[in-house]
């Protein structure tokens, strides 16, 4: 009688088989279900697995896939814009109450995009050498926010019309529904950029760039123009007065 040989299996001693491990990463990581959940549903099922265990699987695979994590970043930092961004976290027993997870990508976020990368860089910090050790010199376009971090980079920053559009939304909220105001000049004009976002979706590059040059670009120098003429008019204690400021 022969025994076959046991597979190669990427924790060596382990049951964690590479499907198995990729089932826990995926439903904690992209679906959002916490370990204990998985732990409480592998035990209705009759199998029992505790969160410790497959939380020190987690990490195991986080170095097993530091190479490819690497060739991602690599071809990130090679494309021509990017965009960025950190939000804040909280770290069960960490030195700091909050911690700060970084991201990084390009591309569609859809199914076949050339390049589609998103790639996360934790801190415990919120401090300007975090992107630009991540960055390493790349000075190609990044879409940011107006967080002055980014500023300390070699990247040519590109303004984010969400965050911008954000600020003028918070003013709306405490408007009276009845009434129309100078916030509502601004949401107009952005919502026609949105418009013509929209009808672009899916043309060629050329034909984006065209299309924004001719029908983008005198919207965007309206909305330049009348942000600097009210933000000086503004009372600066005023709630649009502080969105013009950020914006």
């Amino acid at each position: 009688m022969k025994t076959a040989p046991m597979p190669a299996t990427p924790i060596p001693k382990s049951i964690a088989t590479a499907s198995l491990l990729s089932q826990i990463i995926t439903c904690k990581y992209q679906f959002g279900l916490p370990l204990y959940r998985q732990e409480t549903m592998l035990s209705d099922i009759g199998i029992t697995l505790s969160r410790q265990t497959m939380s020190s699987w987690i990490l195991r695979s986080a170095t097993l896939l530091e190479p490819l994590y690497m060739r991602l970043k690599k071809t990130l930092i090679a494309e021509p814009s990017i965009h960025a961004d950190e939000t804040p976290l909280k770290v069960i027993k960490a030195e700091k109450a909050t911690s700060y997870m970084w991201v990084y990508c390009c591309g569609t976020d859809a199914l076949g995009s050339n390049t589609n990368i998103v790639l996360f860089d934790y801190h415990n910090s919120r401090r300007a050498q975090c992107t630009i050790d991540f960055l390493d010199g790349y000075q190609g376009y990044m879409h940011v926010d107006g967080y002055k971090a980014y500023e300390s980079t070699q990247a040519t920053l590109v303004a984010c019309l969400a965050h911008i559009r954000r600020k003028f939304i918070d003013v709306k909220k405490v408007q009276s529904k009845k009434k129309t105001g100078k916030v509502d000049v601004a949401l107009n004009l952005i919502g026609k950029l949105y418009g013509i976002e929209k009808r672009i979706k899916g043309k060629s590059v050329e034909d984006k760039f065209t299309i924004r040059q001719s029908q983008a670009k005198p919207i965007v120098k309206i909305l330049y123009d009348w942000l600097i003429e009210h933000k000086e008019k503004s009372h600066p204690k005023a709630n649009l007065a502080k969105r013009l400021a950020t914006a």
